[in-house]
C-alpha cells in the first residue's frame, strides 16, 4: 500500500484553488463511484472546466491522483474500511451532513459513469446501498442548521 494520508483540509485547498466545478466530498464521492463503477477517467470528469496549464491545477491533479490511488488500492485491499474524504468533527453537523450529501451525489455521478445496467444494481445490496446513497443525495441541509441553534 502507497504512504499517502489523504488530508481533507489540504485537499480542499488544492481544489479551491484550482477552482474545481467539485467540493472535496463531492470529488472523492466521484472517484469512488467511477472505481466501483468501473470507469477510471476520473481527470476527464473532474477537471473538465480546469485550466490544464495553471500551476493550482497541476498541483491539485497530482494530490487528486494519490487519492485516486490510495482509493483504488483501499477498494482492493478490503482489509481496512474506505475513509471517506469528509470534514472532521470540529466542522459544524450541517457543514458535515452537506459533505456527506455531496460525497453521496458525487458517488451516484461517478457510479453511473461506469455504464451499469440499472436492472442489474436494483437489486440485493448493491442496490440497498444505491437507494440509501439516493436518500442522502437528497437530504435537506437546512434542517441540519436548526440543529445547531
Amino acid at each position: 500500500m502507497n504512504h499517502f494520508n489523504p488530508d481533507y483540509r489540504q485537499l480542499t485547498d488544492h481544489i479551491e484553488a484550482a477552482e474545481l466545478a467539485y467540493s472535496t466530498a463531492e470529488a472523492h464521492g466521484i472517484l469512488v463511484g467511477m472505481l466501483c463503477g468501473g470507469s477510471s477517467n476520473w481527470q476527464r470528469v473532474l477537471l473538465e472546466d480546469a485550466a490544464p496549464d495553471a500551476i493550482a491545477t497541476r498541483e491539485c491533479i497530482s494530490e487528486l491522483e494519490k487519492l485516486f490511488l490510495f482509493t483504488a488500492e483501499e477498494l482492493r485491499s478490503g482489509q481496512i474500511p474506505l475513509q471517506l474524504m469528509l470534514p472532521d468533527e470540529h466542522a459544524s453537523i450541517a457543514q458535515r451532513a452537506a459533505a456527506i450529501r455531496d460525497w453521496s451525489q458525487g458517488f451516484l455521478f461517478g457510479f453511473g459513469l461506469g455504464g451499469q445496467q440499472e436492472s442489474q444494481l436494483m437489486n440485493g445490496d448493491i442496490g440497498e446501498a444505491l437507494r440509501d446513497f439516493t436518500e442522502i443525495a437528497r437530504m435537506n441541509i437546512e434542517d441540519f442548521g436548526e440543529l445547531q441553534e
